[in-house]
């Protein structure tokens, strides 16, 4: 369903409504503007608005940050609106994504802890807080997340602000700097949003299991992988992802396993 003349207008949005390929499939381009349906809770688009774009002013990465409406709004008929930038995914840079989500942490370095963590409880965030054991209740049926609930242990480095989901999300430019969309925020060390772009790019774009090694220099890297596997199978689980289709994610556990002994 495309959003209303109505809405379009309320946002400033001006051109031919087209649908946007990706995500969720929910998102048109009308002009220099992106509408797409509430999909997190308002206070988390608050906290995009407020505390988002206070602390990336001056920063080397561009971020999809909300539109008010006319009538000083970010929600108008279930809509939001963010600006359109430019770029396009491109596989296999996932070195330069690990980059970015360092520097997309370091931005966020004094920020407090968002109180909406605590409230979200979509598929994804309930399957974080398993993945980092704050959550009981191992899935029942899930391949491999057993194996990598034993080979948990326990990690030191401080938490912050990162993006849990950067892989599909950001777009290069040959000119401008990369664009980060669909802040998916999390409190958790930077290493694990890393982690999250290993297993990414491992289970579902091809890259080769070197990359866990390369990607990232910290001694407990391992643990992080271990939970960033758990978070993405856990997440696919409580999607109802059928347990015969997991088969992506075979030989990453195993080697996750295997660099996890003695971590």
């Amino acid at each position: 369903m495309r959003p209303s003349i109505e809405t379009q207008t309320e946002f400033r949005a001006a051109g031919i409504a087209l649908e946007l390929a990706g995500g969720q499939g929910t998102a048109w381009r009308v002009g220099d503007v992106t509408l797409k349906p509430l999909d997190v809770l308002p206070e988390e688009l608050l906290w995009r608005d407020e505390v988002a774009r206070e602390h990336s002013v001056g920063g080397d990465l561009r971020l999809s940050l909300p539109i008010m409406s006319t009538s000083g709004k970010l929600i108008v008929d279930g809509w939001t609106a963010f600006p359109y930038l430019a770029g396009e995914h491109q596989p296999g840079r996932w070195l330069e994504l690990a980059k970015i989500a360092r520097e997309f942490a370091t931005i966020f370095a004094e920020a407090k802890r968002p109180p909406f963590i605590d409230m979200r409880n979509h598929a994804w965030a309930r399957a974080d807080r398993f993945a980092w054991g704050e959550e009981a209740g191992p899935p029942v049926g899930a391949p491999h997340v057993a194996d990598l609930v034993s080979a948990r242990r326990q990690v030191f480095d401080p938490p912050g602000i990162v993006h849990g989901d950067l892989t599909g999300n950001v777009l290069f430019d040959c000119v401008l700097p990369p664009a980060v969309i669909d802040l998916t925020v999390y409190w958790r060390p930077p290493e694990y949003a890393v982690a999250v772009i290993a297993v990414d790019a491992v289970c579902f774009e091809g890259a080769p299991l070197s990359l866990f090694e390369k990607i990232s220099p910290a001694r407990c890297f391992p643990q992080y992988l271990v939970r960033a596997l758990l978070f993405r199978l856990v997440t696919d689980y409580f999607n109802g992802r059928p347990v015969t289709d997991y088969g992506a994610y075979d030989s990453a556990v195993a080697r996750v396993l295997e660099l996890a002994e003695g971590t």
